[in-house]
């Protein structure tokens, strides 16, 4: 996946990195509410309790989601690929 893939279609003119997407997902699968908290808390709950920016947990949140609805996407790190699979 590339970078360009991996922001998702997040508006403004900031664009997370993969590398900051695959650390927030890393993140979100070590910590004690998961990924599951990093999907569907809400957007404020779960930037906050990561310490990240919005649009970064909107496109993990995008990364997450087609992952788990295309298992054929493959993700470019060790975390995200155990995160997808929780």
């Amino acid at each position: 996946m590339t970078d360009s893939d991996r922001s998702g279609d997040v508006p403004g003119s900031y664009r997370p990195t993969a590398d900051e997407v695959d650390d927030l997902i890393r993140r979100a699968a070590s910590h004690r509410l998961g990924t599951d908290f990093l999907l569907h808390g809400t957007l404020d709950a779960v930037a906050a309790t990561f310490q990240a920016h919005a649009f970064v947990v909107e496109a993990a949140r995008n990364v997450l989601a087609d992952a788990r609805q295309r298992p054929e996407i493959k993700t470019t790190s060790a975390a995200s690929r155990a995160a997808t699979r929780a």
